[in-house]
């Protein structure tokens, strides 16, 4: 098993590969070919995390921000990603909603250098795509962070894969994907504020901490209230939320989901829209 981390997407990544022969039908690779599909996995990420940060003013995702209403060529793993968060939206009833960066901006959980859009927040309707192409239908500002670090950790799993890595992980601070022979064993938060070990095996895993306030000092998944019926959210109380999916894009997106809803209500949501909700003993 080799192991390297670099800081990208604003956290800290940490690659694993392993190589095992399975039943002697392919051969295991050797140190030097484990390293250049970390290498490439890396690369992977940077390339994406390039073209969907917020934070980069000159990204892909920013270039969108800045001019709603017009056209924007974008690159296969951008307009992938707006599908993605666009078709999302639509099925959660847009409790997955990546139209709120004004609302952040407003609430001071974003910098503000794009200027302040004249709508906090919009929905995924507001996201036209077209062939090559997409533009927001309203003076809004996306935020992509957290399912385009999902979909980064996916396709660098897809760059290990094909360079014929038998198994490992990749975790990109609170997105982890395990796959192949590899299994890992996480401390994941509870509710309760104690931690249990869950272990991962051929799944994503995803843990955002939530809250509808905003907190500089234990920083946190900021919840944008808007057009939410009050009785759709849970409690207003910082927690953590975790979540099981077959991809890291999909397990980031749904903890965003169940950030909303009490956990009875959210384990229901969660498994219609494709995940698993963890359960914590009490």
């Amino acid at each position: 098993m080799i192991r390297r981390a670099k800081p990208l997407l604003g956290t800290l990544v940490e690659i694993a590969a392993e190589s095992v022969a399975e039943h002697n039908a392919h051969p295991s690779l050797d140190e030097s070919a484990l390293q250049a599909a970390i290498t490439a996995a890396f690369s992977r990420v940077a390339h994406i995390g390039r073209l969907l940060s917020f934070h980069q003013q000159d990204s892909e995702l920013n270039l969108l921000n800045r001019q709603p209403g017009h056209w924007i060529s974008l690159s296969p793993d951008s307009l992938r990603v707006l599908k993605l968060a666009k078709w999302f939206g639509r099925a959660s009833d847009n409790l997955f909603n990546c139209t709120v960066g004004g609302e952040m901006m407003s609430r001071g959980a974003l910098p503000a250098y794009l200027g302040m859009p004249l709508l906090l927040q919009g929905d995924w309707r507001d996201i036209e795509i077209q062939a090559d192409k997409a533009r927001l239908a309203r003076p809004l500002i996306l935020t992509l962070d957290g399912i385009a670090k999902g979909y980064a950790v996916d396709m660098a799993v897809t760059e290990l894969r094909r360079a014929g890595v038998c198994g490992g992980w990749v975790n990109a601070g609170g997105d982890l994907k395990v796959f192949g022979s590899a299994s890992l064993n996480v401390l994941c938060r509870g509710p309760n504020g104690l931690s249990q070990k869950i272990n991962v095996s051929n799944t994503a895993l995803a843990s955002s901490r939530v809250s509808q306030h905003l907190s500089h000092d234990y920083p946190a998944l900021l919840l944008p209230t808007g057009n939410l019926d009050e009785q759709q959210c849970a409690s207003d109380q910082e927690r953590v939320v975790s979540v099981r999916a077959p991809f890291a894009w999909r397990a980031d997106a749904l903890t965003k989901v169940a950030g909303y809803l009490d956990d009875a209500t959210a384990a229901a949501k969660i498994q219609q829209l494709g995940g698993d909700l963890v359960n914590f003993a009490p």
